[in-house]
């Protein structure tokens, strides 16, 4: 397992507008993209639980706080209760994570160094995985319990892709084969929207559509003819018209693929 350490500092390379800046290195994105900045420890809030669910340190399995932008911990709380209501499922008692806020050292190139990024391992309750954030986990679990586990995983995706518009899963690299990181960079305070001109956004679009609603597309990071169709096979039942990139579809899209 790679360590914090590697995750949040030694990953974390990419620069510049143009760049993707979390906690893993990666291609850029066709997106213009705020500057991350870095924040001192005083002006984040130490938070414990999330939407009700405690923080628990994936490096040792502890429960304990982490230091947030106040902004960023209200917005995950909100996504959180989002997913309790339409997921279906009971609310987690406990959210793993790799981390958070991390002191930049004047090196600003992630928004992990605001307080604005957090890594995503599981959503757990009563000790057991309700939705895993860990693709490498999922691989390593039998056969028969794969596709199960795949699913929930990128249900996981679909609602967080729904808050956040930055959405690092096992499909942007390597690094993130052990977490979802998501942060508010781009998104600020305001809900998600998709673009289909991110590579990673249209990556997890096609990889829920395959994996949720068992759609034949392939995984190319593009918003294709194929992607476009298999999308409004979704949304033709919901009432909805229009594409992805209008908000209420994207977010009708995102809400039903949660609770499907």
């Amino acid at each position: 397992m790679l360590s914090r350490r590697t995750l949040l500092t030694g990953a974390a390379a990419a620069t510049g507008a143009g760049l993707l800046a979390g906690c893993g290195s990666g291609g850029p994105l066709p997106l213009p993209r705020p500057r991350a900045s870095c924040v001192p420890r005083a002006s984040l809030r130490r938070v414990a639980a999330i939407g009700g669910a405690e923080l628990v340190y994936e490096e040792n399995g502890r429960a304990q706080p982490f230091l947030l932008d106040p902004g960023f911990a209200d917005q995950l709380g909100g996504w959180l209760d989002w997913w309790v209501e339409h997921s279906g499922l009971p609310a987690p008692d406990q959210l793993w994570t790799f981390g958070t806020w991390i002191d930049g050292g004047g090196r600003c190139d992630s928004w992990h160094h605001a307080g604005r990024a957090f890594d995503v391992t599981s959503l757990r309750r009563d000790g057991d995985v309700q939705a895993p954030g860990r693709m490498d986990r999922v691989d390593a679990l039998p056969a028969t319990e794969q596709p199960a586990a795949r699913r929930r995983y990128w249900q996981l995706v679909a609602g967080l892709s729904r808050h956040f518009a930055d959405v690092l899963t096992s499909l942007f690299d390597e690094a993130h084969r052990n977490h979802v990181h998501v942060d508010n960079g781009r998104s600020g305070n305001a809900p998600a929207v998709f673009t289909g001109r991110s590579d990673i956004q249209n990556r997890n679009l096609q990889a829920v559509l395959r994996e949720v609603w068992g759609a034949g597309v392939e995984i190319t990071g593009d918003w294709d003819r194929a992607t476009r169709r298999a999308a409004d096979a979704v949304l033709e039942p919901l009432g909805r018209s229009g594409d992805l990139t209008d908000e209420a579809a994207w977010d009708a899209f995102c809400t039903a693929s949660v609770g499907a």
